[in-house]
């Protein structure tokens, strides 16, 4: 499996290709930048897509139902712990889009990075704490948004628990993108 982050986003830029509704244009765009700014670590481009009052909804059955940060403060220091544990390296292989002027709907195969060691915090058994492992899971989200077309949010769904051995797999380091090279696991 290699990691292809550009995939994260090129059926938004495919949409928003075809979208005429200059308020659908709006949210796919804000959503485009998000996706690009959090696989990039452009902290502030990603802070700059976000309502002043984000809710995020993690509605997967080991991460507490209804877990996730409330609030500007705890949404960012969510970015933060993820850039700072190296899962913001994701490919969201996007089936479906649907977008109507408050919200965008994603659906589709999510592969995220997770370093060998911080699984082991998630109580997953691995090989080796020093390598890159991808978990896999079908993924849909719910992206709202608020009247000046910012995110006020992200609802996660999930086909079931996150954290079970056959959503994880080891990664060689040519099956991740450049931009992670260098990283330590």
């Amino acid at each position: 499996m290699k990691i292809d982050p550009t995939r994260s986003w090129m059926a938004i830029e495919e949409r928003l290709a075809t979208t005429e509704n200059p308020r659908h244009r709006q949210l796919l765009q804000v959503l485009l930048d998000h996706l690009q700014a959090e696989a990039s670590g452009d902290f502030q481009r990603l802070v700059s897509t976000l309502s002043d009052d984000p809710q995020y909804h993690f509605w997967i059955s080991d991460s507490g139902f209804d877990a996730g940060p409330k609030g500007f403060d705890a949404v960012t220091s969510h970015y933060t712990q993820l850039y700072e544990e190296g899962r913001n390296v994701v490919q969201y292989d996007i089936e479906r889009i649907v977008v109507d002027d408050n919200c965008i709907v994603t659906e589709g195969v999510f592969h995220q990075v997770y370093p060998g060691r911080v699984l082991a915090t998630r109580g997953m058994d691995v090989d080796d704490p020093d390598s890159p492992y991808a978990l896999t899971m079908r993924l849909v989200l719910f992206w709202p948004y608020d009247d000046d077309g910012k995110l006020t949010g992200e609802d996660s769904y999930s086909d079931g628990l996150m954290f079970t051995p056959e959503r994880i797999t080891r990664l060689n380091p040519e099956d991740l993108p450049t931009s992670y090279a260098g990283r330590s696991a």
